[in-house]
């Protein structure tokens, strides 16, 4: 079965959005408390990012070390429930439910050692 191989592989997880204009300050300020969330459910490497030609799309990238890890992480950050992550709903332009969340594993590293 897949998932075992996924399991043992860090992946790089990939959060889209878009925030209602006018909600950006708030937004960005709600957003410092997030990578110290991830951590604690085991995210690394955060980065965040905002679209230089579609004002108000932000992009979140991290590591999960697991595609347990990863499920976790998607299912907290799309409900309401969570006393971090469920305020993003208060931004966005669609459900919370809806937020776009993809695993992705690297494939620019050889699989093997064979040259």
């Amino acid at each position: 079965m897949k998932v075992g191989l996924y399991m043992a592989e860090r992946m790089q997880v990939f959060m889209e959005y878009k925030i209602l204009a006018g909600n950006e300050r708030a937004y960005e300020a709600w957003m410092k408390q997030v990578p110290k969330e991830l951590v604690r459910y085991g995210a690394r490497d955060f980065s965040w990012f905002e679209a230089w030609d579609q004002p108000g799309l932000y992009v979140e990238l991290f590591t999960v070390p697991s595609l347990e890890t990863y499920e976790q992480i998607k299912d907290l950050r799309r409900t309401k429930d969570h006393p971090v992550f469920g305020d993003l709903a208060k931004w966005m332009h669609k459900p919370l439910e809806e937020v776009n969340c993809w695993a992705f594993r690297d494939r620019t590293e050889k699989e093997d050692s064979e040259t």
